[in-house]
């Protein structure tokens, strides 16, 4: 290699390790290691955080366990987003800043026995709790198609491996997975009856942080959603293939990869253009299902209580002039 050449390499990765030893280190929980939050798997895997001058490690914490994590300052970004919406309604300083999809990337998955809704009547669904969001959307979608609450019998059960098997012995008839879930579902011989994004717009997969993050180091939030904005776009520009070095996070990696290129073909739910912020009816509908329906309110909090959306806007506008999200 001529001398020339591997002085401007050995710069080049000098410069690289420089810029990684400098990196600030961050702490991101999100609910689960699933297709679902690829894109901060996929955002490490490419350099994504480290373009922005963040070292990010991502821990699986979900719920209540999450949020905790987040007010001692434990995790900087945490994507349990209803959990951080309900502790911010009870007066936690806890803002929502950014949501990966405008709807929810449930599948409502069924036996093969299982042809139309009216099947479903006396029957057993699977959701993750009562009166949680899929709980709330496996009903609204069987009274949508002319069933009540009354004609099933939902049932709070674990893993998408527990709930494939369940259905696949008849112990269940049908249960809410995602788009992961969905493709071992569909490998498995079960099919989906509906995507239950379509009844409505709900942003889901929100991230919240504190009111002291956003006071003591609004800069950090840019970058970190400028490097999960670029990773979404990479994920949504090639749905049938998820980056690989990416689903080697996965402790289900094995499963999913032979089935990538047969990935669902939802109606999308990344909004239109550079992802992360909802729109005006997504923002209502957070308000209206993600707190007050749960925590039985009389009436919606202003949206000013619960989210902090600007840095998103932000992040968009400057995304969109240099062409991104087209």
């Amino acid at each position: 290699m001529p001398l020339r050449v591997w002085q401007l390499l050995s710069a080049a990765l000098g410069l690289l390790l420089a810029t990684v030893a400098n990196a600030e280190p961050i702490r991101t929980a999100v609910p689960r290691s699933s297709l679902n939050y690829l894109s901060i798997y996929a955002a490490e895997a490419k350099g994504l955080f480290n373009d922005e001058g963040l070292e990010n490690e991502t821990i699986a914490i979900g719920g209540p366990a999450a949020i905790t994590a987040l007010l001692s300052g434990n995790v900087d970004f945490s994507g349990a987003g209803g959990s951080g919406l309900c502790a911010a309604a009870k007066g936690a300083e806890l803002k929502a800043i950014f949501y990966q999809t405008e709807k929810v990337t449930w599948f409502f998955v069924v036996h093969p026995s299982i042809k139309s809704v009216a099947d479903l009547k006396g029957k057993k669904i699977a959701v993750g709790l009562i009166g949680d969001s899929e709980d709330r959307f496996s009903t609204m979608f069987v009274e949508k198609n002319g069933l009540s609450a009354k004609d099933i019998t939902r049932i709070p059960m674990g893993t998408s491996s527990e709930l494939i098997a369940a259905i696949k012995s008849s112990s269940l008839q049908a249960a809410v997975l995602d788009p992961g879930g969905m493709i071992v579902a569909e490998k498995e011989g079960l099919h989906s009856l509906a995507f239950l994004g379509d009844l409505f717009p709900l942003p889901f997969q929100g991230y919240v942080v504190t009111d002291k993050k956003i006071a003591e180091n609004p800069g950090q939030i840019r970058r970190w959603i400028r490097a999960m904005s670029r990773a979404l776009l990479s994920c949504a520009s090639d749905p049938k293939r998820p980056p690989i070095l990416a689903l080697g996070s996965f402790s289900s990696a094995t499963s999913i990869a032979p089935c990538s290129s047969k990935r669902p073909k939802p109606t999308p739910a990344f909004p239109p253009g550079v992802p992360g912020l909802p729109s005006r009816e997504g923002i209502k509908n957070i308000l209206e299902y993600e707190v007050r329906v749960p925590m039985n309110m009389a009436a919606p909090l202003p949206a000013a209580r619960l989210l902090d959306l600007r840095f998103a806007e932000e992040v968009k506008k400057e995304l969109q002039q240099k062409g991104l999200g087209r």
